[in-house]
C-alpha cells in the first residue's frame, strides 16, 4: 500500500521529532555529545528566528543578526559542542518564557486575549460573551502554564542533576504540551457544549494562519 503524501509527512514529521527528542535529551546529560546533536538543536531554532526576522518590518538587521549570529555558531562549535546543556537550556526556558509574556500581554479583556483571538479567526465570526470569556480563561492557563515551565526549568538546571532537568524540558514538555491541548478540548465540550467546536490540529493552523495575517 502506497502511503499519501500527506500520510507520509506527518510520519517524517514524528521521525523527526522523536529524533529530536532523543538526540536532545542525550546530549544534555553527555559530557561529551556527539556533534549532530548540536547541530539538532540549533538548527531548528536558527530557522524559526530567520524565518520571523524575514517577516519583520526590519528585515534587514534582522537578518543579518540572525546571519552574523549562525557565522559565530560555526566558528566556535567545539566551544558549543561542550556547553550544549547550556544551549538547550536557553532555548527551552527562553522559549517558556516568551510564551508566558506573549499570551499574558493579552489578557487585558475577553475579547483581547490570544486565544479569543485565534478562536475568532477560526469561527470566522465573533463569538459570544461566554465563549470569550471562557477562551480568556484559556488564555490565562497557557499563560501560568508558561511560566511555571519556565520557572521549574531555571530551578531544575541549577539546583537538580543534569538528567532531572533534561528529563523534565526535553522529555516531558512535549507531553505536558499535549495534555494540556487534550485537557482543554475536554473542558471546552463540558464547559460550553452547544459552541462550535475545533480540535487539536485545527487549532493549531488557526494559530498559525493567525501569527501569519
Amino acid at each position: 500500500m502506497i502511503l499519501s503524501w500527506r500520510t507520509l509527512r506527518k510520519v517524517l514529521i514524528a521521525a523527526a521529532s522523536a529524533a529530536y527528542v532523543v538526540l536532545g535529551f542525550v546530549a544534555a546529560i553527555s559530557d561529551d555529545p556527539p556533534l549532530i546533536a548540536l547541530i539538532v538543536g540549533v538548527v531548528p531554532m536558527f530557522a524559526i528566528a530567520l524565518a520571523t526576522a524575514w517577516n519583520s518590518r526590519a528585515r534587514v538587521p534582522l537578518v543579518l543578526l540572525c546571519l552574523a549570529l549562525g557565522v559565530a555558531f560555526v566558528l566556535n562549535l567545539e566551544f558549543m559542542r561542550t556547553h550544549v546543556a547550556w544551549l538547550y537550556f536557553v532555548q527551552h526556558a527562553g522559549t517558556m518564557l516568551s510564551l508566558g509574556i506573549m499570551f499574558g500581554a493579552t489578557l487585558g479583556s475577553d475579547e483581547s486575549a490570544l486565544c479569543s483571538r485565534i478562536a475568532c479567526f477560526a469561527l470566522n465570526s465573533r463569538p459570544d460573551e461566554k465563549y470569550l470569556h471562557y477562551t480568556w480563561k484559556v488564555t490565562l492557563a497557557w499563560t501560568i502554564f508558561f511560566f511555571v515551565s519556565a520557572l521549574l526549568s531555571v530551578l531544575l538546571f541549577f539546583f537538580a542533576p543534569l538528567v532531572a532537568w533534561s528529563t523534565f524540558a526535553i522529555l516531558l514538555t512535549p507531553i505536558l504540551l499535549g495534555i494540556m491541548f487534550v485537557g482543554e478540548y475536554l473542558i471546552r465540550c463540558r464547559a460550553i457544549p452547544d459552541r462550535p467546536h475545533f480540535g487539536i490540529a485545527e487549532t493549531i493552523q488557526a494559530y498559525n494562519n493567525f501569527s501569519r495575517r
